[in-house]
Parts: C-alpha cells; structure tokens; sequence
C-alpha cells in the first residue's frame, strides 16, 4: 500500500494557516480572515516567481513549506539557500507592507513562522493506530513531493518514519507524483523486492490519483465531504473516496475479529463506497505493498 503524507497522515495546510495567524500576531498585525487570506496570496505570489522555483528538489516545495525549509543537510548549493532565507524576509516585509506594519519586523516574523512550523508538525488523529492495523498485512510505502530533507524531518517530527518500509519523495526521484517517471521509478522498486500495489492512498486528485492512474493502480481519494467526482484511468485502476484515512477498507487486510477496526465493516450501500483493493485473489494471499 503506497500512502501520501501532507494531510493525508499530517496536519499540514490547516497548520500553515495557524502559523500564519500566529506569525500576523506576533508583528502586530490583525489577523482577521481578509489579512489571512491576503498574506497566503503573497506566500503563494512570491515563491511562483522565485528564481530558484523550480530548481532540482525544490520544483515540487509549496509555498508555505518554502517558509521553514531546513538549511542544513538539503543538497542544495549556498547560494540557492541563503536566497531562500531572502526569499523568507521578502515574503514577511510584503505582508507588513500591504498592512502599514514595521518592516523592521520582517526578521521576527520570519522566525515567528518557523517555529511555529517545526513545533506543530503533528499527526492527523488516529493515524498511529490506523498504521499499525495496516501494516499487519501489508507492506507501507510512502509517496510524497517536497524537498527530502524537511519531508523526512515530518516524518520524525510526527513520529511516523517507523512505520514505512520505503519512502519515496519527488526530491529524490526526480519528479512529481504525477509524473510517469515517478510511476515507474516505484515499479522498479516493487519489482527489486517482489511486490505488488493494492491501493494508492491520498488526498491529491491532480498528485496521489495521477500516480495510481500512471501506475495502473486501484486508488483512495481522501476528500472531506467522503465523495467527490476525482478519478482515475486504466484498465486495473479504480477510485474509491473517503473522508480520511480511517475510512480506507482494505480487503487484503481485514482485522482480526478479536480486534474490529473503526473501518470495518464497510458502510451500508447508501454511504458513499469505501475504498477496495483492485487486487486479484491469489494478491490476498501473498504479501502486498
């Protein structure tokens, strides 16, 4: 079973909207939705520009990410990293500056936000428990785009880097989940330790759904609502949607019966289905991914 990480496992764009309230806060700007929403625009508008935007590992960082990259061990040349650190203060004196604020205050905005960041880096809830039932019977990857470095310093900070046999990330691969390289970068590394895929999990209609589709993969679209019109395409994939994680039934994983999971059994007809394996019986009983 191959698993997204950013708000698939982690909390990540609801905490980068706490940071940014708490970062408004801390410079003595107003926090209301309108500064909210005005700050994002620029955090999104600025780094969409950056020089260095689409450089090697950092093509497929978001905005907000690009506010707390770590500086030590990334791989990336001095130059690139102190203009990220520019980038950062850039960001913050824009923000003041469409506010009146004291642009003086740009260096401890910027430091305002990355800590932030690095202290509420945290699980979805149930997600430890989730994992643990799932990797009785499967083997967990996981699939991720961002810079290696700070998507493997979410894993740590969440406490989550235990429970995957292998972590792929764009950085390292060379391109985004949607990509067909990365597809077929994982079917070489299934293929090396004698494995198969029963779902791709996440909550990214254009990344995790691009992946199962260029993989030939059954998917579980994590969407809020549990239901949406996301698909994918492929004589073997198919989509189910779910509103998170928990939700994912997986029939070549089920509980045991001493120890019923929230996901089991599935919901009555009239819910929206919960994910299914796209597997072949014989894959029930072998080892899956």
């Amino acid at each position: 079973m191959i698993l997204d990480l950013d708000d698939t496992l982690i909390d990540d764009v609801r905490v980068a909207r706490e940071a940014v309230v708490h970062t408004l806060s801390a410079v003595a700007l107003p926090n209301d939705v309108e500064t909210i929403e005005l700050a994002l625009r620029f955090i999104r508008k600025l780094w969409k520009v950056h020089p260095h935007r689409r450089t090697g590992p950092l093509a497929h960082v978001s905005g907000w990410d690009a506010l707390w990259l770590p500086r030590k061990n990334t791989r990336l040349p001095e130059p690139v990293i102190e203009s990220l650190r520019q980038h950062e203060i850039q960001v913050w004196r824009a923000i003041l500056d469409s506010r009146q604020g004291d642009l003086d205050r740009a260096i401890t905005a910027m430091r305002a936000y990355r800590s932030f960041r690095h202290e509420h880096v945290r699980s979805l809830p149930g997600i430890h428990a989730m994992l643990n039932l799932l990797r009785r019977n499967h083997h967990l990857w996981l699939a991720t785009n961002g810079l290696p470095a700070q998507q493997r310093l979410k894993l740590s900070g969440a406490a989550l880097a235990e429970f995957f046999d292998r972590i792929l990330v764009s950085g390292e691969v060379g391109a985004a989940k949607s990509n067909p390289v990365f597809a077929s970068v994982t079917r070489r590394a299934l293929a090396e330790d004698g494995l198969g895929v029963c779902l791709v999990v996440g909550d990214s209609a254009t990344q995790d759904l691009g992946l199962a589709s260029n993989g030939g993969w059954a998917a579980a679209h994590i969407c809020p609502a549990g239901w949406c019109d996301a698909t994918v395409v492929g004589r073997h994939a198919a989509v189910t949607h779910v509103p998170s994680l928990s939700q994912v039934a997986c029939e070549c994983a089920p509980p045991t019966p001493c120890e019923p999971a929230p996901w089991w059994p599935r919901p009555p007809p009239t819910s929206p289905p919960a994910a299914r394996c796209a597997t072949t019986a014989a894959y029930w009983t072998s080892t899956v991914a």
